[in-house]
């Protein structure tokens, strides 16, 4: 696959930079299209906030209103300049979206249109509407989605990527999805939890990916005591990854938030960038 179209979520907030900056690299060497989408929260923003409006006189509540538009203005056009900062430093265009943020359908169906979305593990609508999560963007979005924690920093794609593998939809979603990012890093290390005792396949994924110009090192872990999210953890800090792949839920949402899992563990805090599927 190529990626030709990328979308990032920009807020009003500096910590947006590093993400714009991320998106911005990977559309200046694909010569893909970069699009900004500014998550606008609608007013009143709930309908307790629209009840007691109704009780001011139209003048203050045309005034509230007034005010609240030159305010959202201004927050839009704080984020639009944090992300032509990026363009400019990458050299590269883009484009600017701004849509209702109050649900989360408009954003799924934009993302739906796009080869690459930039997200951060929790989105903020304009002015701290509301809440948008990663993980519910990737459920439904049908894509690939990046997930950039804040810290991130990168001047040029990953050069050493962990593929988290397991054999199940998910995981092979996610790493057909990544083959442009494994096509032209340095270093791609495939790194398979297992029980001990049970056998893997890692010789046939090795020569899959040797197919796609990827020569990758499978590493195949027994895990006993330990969780295979600590495990992995450890490894993408040994090898200093820049980007982890990873299938998003492989079992229902719900036992993760319960019984707790990778998806979970990593969502929460990612120790690197993550490159996720569903």
């Amino acid at each position: 696959m190529s990626i030709r179209d990328i979308l990032v979520q920009v807020d009003e907030h500096e910590t947006s930079a590093p993400r714009c900056e991320l998106a911005a690299v990977l559309a200046r060497a694909w010569d893909a299209t970069l699009t900004g989408v500014y998550l606008v929260t609608p007013y009143p923003s709930d309908v307790f906030a629209a009840e007691r409006l109704a009780y001011l006189p139209r003048s203050a509540a045309e005034a509230l209103k007034t005010q609240h538009d030159l305010v959202a203005k201004r927050a839009a056009e704080a984020a639009q300049q944090i992300l032509r900062r990026a363009a400019d430093a990458a050299s590269t265009p883009f484009e600017w979206r701004q849509i209702d943020g109050g649900g989360d359908n408009e954003l799924i169906r934009v993302a739906r249109r796009t080869d690459l979305v930039v997200f951060p593990p929790c989105a903020m609508t304009s002015l701290g509407g509301r809440v948008i999560e990663a993980a519910t963007l990737g459920l439904a979005c049908g894509g690939p989605v990046l997930i950039a924690p804040e810290a991130c920093a990168w001047t040029e794609p990953p050069k050493r990527i962990l593929v988290a593998w397991k054999n199940t939809r998910e995981a092979a979603r996610a790493l057909h999805d990544a083959l442009p990012f494994l096509e032209t890093a340095e270093e791609v290390t495939v790194v398979m939890v297992r029980p001990s005792g049970e056998e893997s396949a890692e010789a046939a994924l090795s020569e899959h990916l040797k197919r796609h110009g990827c020569n990758a090192r499978i590493m195949v872990e027994r895990h006993e005591d330990l969780s295979a999210a600590r495990i992995l953890r450890r490894q993408v800090e040994a090898l200093g990854a820049d980007l982890v792949v990873m299938g998003l839920y492989g079992r229902p949402r719900v036992s993760e938030w319960v019984l707790g899992g990778v998806s979970r563990e990593f969502l929460d805090d990612p120790p690197a960038p993550l490159l996720v599927s569903h």
